[in-house]
């Protein structure tokens, strides 16, 4: 049997490859993942970024069923989307990372209403960042 490398075996093999190579990599998973893609589309600095992570996030919220699997397991595909607000708002895109939390809270209300979960929380969080930039 054989064992995984580690991450720090993994990252230094990574550091000793040539960045095209890399670069091949990394659009082979963006390819298979959109949720990366626009993270590093994000990351380029396009604003392509916000439409993708605008459809992605909303229709996320929109089929989200909270507490759907056991763990809480459920709500980390929601999760994994109010990071990439985060990750958007990191690569320069904060007003428009609060405004999709805040289209992403009022689908989510109206959908479970005030359900004191998690992800209705960043949400808050996520949203009201724009909010008290403007005061």
């Amino acid at each position: 049997m054989t064992t995984p490398l580690d991450d720090a075996a993994l990252t230094a093999f990574l550091e000793r490859q040539e960045s095209a190579w890399l670069a091949e990599q990394l659009m082979l998973v963006a390819d298979e993942d959109p949720i990366t893609r626009i993270r590093l589309t994000a990351a380029a600095g396009s604003e392509s970024a916000v439409d993708g992570a605008r459809a992605v996030v909303l229709a996320g919220v929109a089929d989200h069923v909270p507490q759907e699997s056991p763990e809480g397991s459920g709500d980390d595909a929601l999760h994994r989307l109010l990071d990439l607000l985060d990750d958007l708002a990191d690569y320069g895109f904060e007003d428009d990372s609060a405004d999709i939390a805040d289209e992403a809270r009022e689908i989510y209300l109206s959908r479970h209403g005030e359900d004191g979960g998690e992800c209705l929380a960043r949400l808050h969080v996520l949203a009201d960042d724009e909010d008290d930039d403007e005061e």
